[in-house]
């Protein structure tokens, strides 16, 4: 289920970050097309600031578009311009079965390289954007042949087909697999989710510029509440990125490490009073439950525990005669399989195997057992009762309370879990987990996000009524 924790950059209407909910979702509550693989986040199937006459042809004469469904039968929509479709010319067994061939314009170069942002502000598709945002592809440098892909940040090799992207793109062929979003429509307030229509908690919220919508309310990408990310570190999407400063010889060791933290300490030290301290343990055991001169205990040795200040053996003899009485150590002797220590000695619990006692006194101490699906209440055993319809909070009936299978209840709703930190740029939130966006195969990647039908993308933001050159 998608839902609470996903992020939507902010910027009004069509605000880059309009996008899915999950990395199947429809888009602004339009049916939702096949997800795609290798998505570029700077631009796919018409790119933003690629010109609409860029590939062969002359630009006139081919015509310019937005989306596939711009395009005549067999073309498809690559930078900005109406092309023949190059999966058509793709070798059988390009893509396994059950997926479907893709073509894409992909980065080849780095539009943020050199590019210096104001503070508070992040470059996305070499356009500075207010907020603070994590952008994988950022200073990525890959060899000629290969492109950033934006889902893990590293170089992939190109697959190239025959189609014109423009100056600094390539096409490539890509395998999408079936979404179960596809044909799905959902009504307003609703996002596709696994095939089925979900309620998005983010519907309509407008956040300022460099906030994000997360489980309905506007985060700050910026603000790490007020935690300090260290010298060496920034705050992004409300989480801290830093790198510590830790030498490999050591020389830094108990030493601020340049992230709000401090520099581990050598195998076998120990951080104490800001410094590291190796502890006093003589092998010979002399020193067994006293100090270790670092704040800790020298351990016992196999057989002993610590007590009271010292180590101590239990005594427990081998033939059971002191089973479930004192072991002169704190504890109580074991008892015979079977049994367990109660009220000094060893007792069976009594718990006929037909289950007509689930629920009840054991005898020693303890509760009978009840059949899956049930629990003990009140002396008996008692099958829990609760709504199936998302609902949750109320009382199961059986002195518990109706909770959610997944996710978290809020507001006696059960909801997906957030996604603590928030999710990078070009990620959004799927029960807890960050996963890459996925546009669907007749939208546009603008900034973070995607844009709606109808929307362009001018400078990382998805706009309305801007004509296409």
């Amino acid at each position: 289920m998608a839902g609470c924790g996903d992020a939507h950059v902010a910027g009004g209407a069509g605000a880059a970050g309009r996008g899915p909910e999950t990395g199947d979702a429809s888009v602004g509550g339009a049916a939702a097309g096949e997800g795609g693989s290798g998505l570029d986040l700077f631009g796919s199937g018409g790119l933003a600031g690629v010109p609409a006459s860029a590939g062969g042809g002359g630009g006139a004469s081919i015509p310019s578009c937005k989306a596939a469904g711009d395009c005549a039968a067999g073309q498809v929509c690559l930078g900005g311009t109406c092309q023949a479709d190059p999966c058509a010319a793709a070798p059988a067994g390009t893509c396994a079965a059950g997926s479907k061939c893709r073509a894409t314009c992909v980065r080849t170069t780095d539009p943020c390289a050199g590019k210096v942002c104001p503070d508070e502000q992040t470059c996305v598709d070499g356009d500075c954007l207010a907020g603070c945002f994590d952008v994988p592809c950022n200073g990525v440098k890959c060899a000629t042949g290969q492109f950033c892909d934006p889902g893990t940040g590293k170089c992939a090799a190109v697959k190239a087909c025959a189609a014109e992207c423009g100056a600094g793109y390539a096409c490539d062929l890509t395998c999408a697999a079936p979404s179960p979003c596809a044909g799905v429509t959902c009504p307003a307030q609703q996002v596709c989710a696994g095939g089925k229509c979900v309620g998005d908690p983010c519907a309509g919220v407008d956040c300022v510029a460099g906030s994000v919508c997360s489980n309905g309310k506007c985060m700050n990408t910026c603000d790490c509440g007020g935690k300090s990310c260290g010298t060496n570190g920034r705050c992004v999407g409300g989480r801290c990125e830093c790198t510590p400063t830790c030498p490999t010889d050591g020389s830094r060791a108990g030493m601020d490490d340049g992230c709000a933290g401090t520099c581990p300490c050598a195998k076998g030290s120990k951080l104490y009073k800001g410094a590291c301290c190796a502890p006093a343990c003589p092998a010979d055991g002399s020193g067994d439950g006293m100090s270790d001169g670092c704040g800790g205990t020298c351990p016992c040795a196999s057989g002993s525990r610590l007590y009271k200040n010292a180590c101590c053996a239990p005594s427990c003899p081998t033939d059971g005669s002191r089973a479930g009485m004192d072991d002169a150590c704190g504890g109580a002797c074991p008892c015979p399989a079977g049994k367990k220590a109660y009220m000094g000695g060893c007792c069976a619990p009594s718990c006929p195997t037909d289950g007509s006692r689930g629920g009840m006194s054991d005898g020693c101490g303890g509760t009978c057992g009840c059949p899956s699906g049930e629990t003990a209440y009140k002396g008996a055993c008692c099958k829990p009762q609760c709504p199936i319809d998302g609902s949750c909070g109320a009382s199961n009936g059986c002195g518990g309370t109706c909770g959610c299978t997944t996710g978290a209840c809020v507001g006696g709703i059960c909801v997906a879990r957030q996604c603590n930190p928030l999710c990078g740029c070009g990620q959004t939130c799927e029960d807890g987990k960050c996963v890459a966006v996925q546009c669907d195969v007749d939208v546009q990647r603008c900034g973070c996000g995607c844009c709606a039908a109808g929307e362009v993308c001018v400078a990382g933001r998805c706009m309305n009524n801007v004509p296409v050159p």
